[in-house]
């Protein structure tokens, strides 16, 4: 099954919707406005069946809850190791690249997710969420949103002159800064 998400909805909005490639609705997601680690996931009929909340703040450790019952924790924000993120419980191994959102989530060594960018309709992009199970589907889709917009790049301080930091390329790191 292929779910799809606006990446403007990732970026700027509190509600988040998951169509399948009829259009049709199958997701609704919410960021809690007073606590921004908090995302809800609900169904068509507005009836909550997941969400991922932050569990140890000293620690980083986030929890994703599905009907109540929490069945994996994230251990830290990937801000250092770009390239793996681990959840306990269900075993998934996330191996990929999480700055560009493509990446594939395994369970002993059988892929269980592939998330990619692609191009939706009206030429908005967005992400790509590939699943065979349909019971991974409230998970996959809480993680997929989770990474997106969370995931930390390194920075340097705002004032910074690039030009004089030695480097041979001019290309910025990840591409994250505008020349």
């Amino acid at each position: 099954m292929e779910l799809y998400i606006r990446k403007a909805d990732l970026a700027v909005g509190n509600i988040l919707v998951v169509a399948n490639q009829s259009k049709e609705t199958v997701f609704i997601a919410s960021r809690d406005k007073d606590n921004p680690f908090l995302i809800k996931l609900y169904n068509r009929l507005n009836t909550l069946i997941g969400e991922i909340s932050l569990k140890n703040n000293f620690l980083k450790i986030y929890s994703i809850k599905i009907n109540g019952e929490e069945k994996a924790t994230i251990n830290a924000l990937p801000m250092i190791d770009l390239k793996f993120v681990y959840l306990s419980k269900v075993n998934w191994s996330v191996v990929g690249n999480l700055v560009e959102s493509n990446y594939h989530v395994t369970q002993g060594g059988k892929e269980v997710l592939q998330v990619q960018p692609t191009i939706l309709s009206q030429g908005h992009p967005g992400l790509e969420l590939s699943f065979g199970n349909l019971d991974d589907g409230p998970m996959s889709t809480l993680l997929a949103i989770f990474l997106d917009k969370y995931i930390k790049l390194p920075t340097l301080a705002p004032k910074t002159d690039l030009d004089n930091l030695g480097l041979k390329s001019n290309m910025p790191y990840l591409n994250n800064f505008n020349k």
